[in-house]
């Protein structure tokens, strides 16, 4: 009997569900945003942080918010591809206006939905072929 490959297939499995499972909730989290947040124009602050090139991480993002109120949030954006003073793109919630996603974040929704969902059928796959490693190999 070959425990350990049934096993290993399983928490292969296990950890294929997991990280497909979180790409839908970031999916579905942006999508969310894309679809019912307003968009408007925020100014990147600072990149917050003391080191240069691609280690630059989180900018911080100024704006002001439909009701009028002055806000700054992390833009949660890892690449080195903004200057402080730079315009950029954003959401925010209308009913929270403290909370932004940068609208290149808000768009990249669908991408995380089906890479997802393709992660979690191989999950499911790999699920199957552990239980038919255990039932059809021969004691």
């Amino acid at each position: 009997m070959n425990a350990a490959g049934e096993i290993a297939g399983a928490l292969i499995a296990l950890a294929w569900l997991v990280m497909g499972w979180w790409m839908v909730a970031v999916g579905r989290r942006r999508s969310g945003a894309a679809a019912a947040w307003l968009p408007i124009v925020g100014t990147i602050v600072d990149k917050h942080g003391d080191t240069e090139g691609l280690l630059l991480r989180n900018p911080h993002v100024r704006y002001v918010a439909p009701d009028g109120s002055e806000h700054e949030v992390p833009s949660k954006s890892r690449g080195d591809i903004w200057s402080p003073g730079q315009p950029v793109d954003i959401m925010v919630n209308p009913a929270e206006p403290g909370q932004a996603i940068l609208a290149t974040h808000a768009g990249r929704a669908q991408v995380y939905l089906v890479v997802g969902w393709f992660i979690i059928v191989v999950a499911l796959l790999t699920f199957i072929g552990a239980a038919l490693l255990a039932w059809a190999t021969p004691h």
